[in-house]
């Protein structure tokens, strides 16, 4: 008779964790794309978040939500790095807007150039994860395949100039 009942319950438990399983599949799918294609135009990005971060690049795809514009370009020949920015502490998640949520090795703070903190996450060798916070905003960067200092270096560069440039055309 236990046993009848053991297995009664646990059919119980069963179909009821089976439809919570399927229901929240279905929430997932129903749920819309915040996300605007934006092609190469900054312009239209900046209309979407609500405001600027006109990067001088070559190559990019740009896209954008309210409050935040991501643009991915050609680290080099085969890897691509995703820049983000947004404007409000509120999506700035303790400072990591990335969108990743891979746990790594390494996960410490550093001076960029002596005076610049950044977080970087990655492992002894690669850096794959970077966010940093400026008076401009929160930004984030990330690469699958990992990066060197001195290409984050680079991509905080680009970021500067362009968020310079965005300054003193604004005065």
């Amino acid at each position: 008779m236990k046993k009848i009942i053991f297995l009664l319950l646990t059919f119980v438990v069963l179909v009821g964790c089976s439809g919570k399983v399927v229901e929240e599949k279905t929430k997932l799918i129903g749920m819309a794309n915040p996300w605007t294609d934006c092609g190469t135009d900054f312009e239209q990005a900046s209309l979407v978040a609500g405001f600027t971060f006109p990067l001088k690049l070559s190559k990019c795809d740009v896209r954008a939500m309210k409050n935040m514009i991501e643009i991915n370009y050609p680290l080099d020949e085969t890897r691509t790095v995703c820049v983000r920015k947004t404007d409000t502490e509120k999506l700035a998640n303790d400072g990591d807007i990335s969108g990743v949520y891979i746990e790594y090795p390494v996960n410490k703070e550093i001076m960029l150039k002596g005076a610049v903190p950044l977080k970087i996450r990655g492992t002894e060798d690669k850096i794959y994860v970077m966010n940093m916070a400026a008076s401009n905003g929160y930004y984030s960067a990330y690469c699958k395949d990992g990066m060197t200092i001195e290409e984050i270096e680079g991509i905080y560069d680009i970021i500067a100039e362009a968020e310079t440039s965005q300054l003193y055309s604004n005065h």
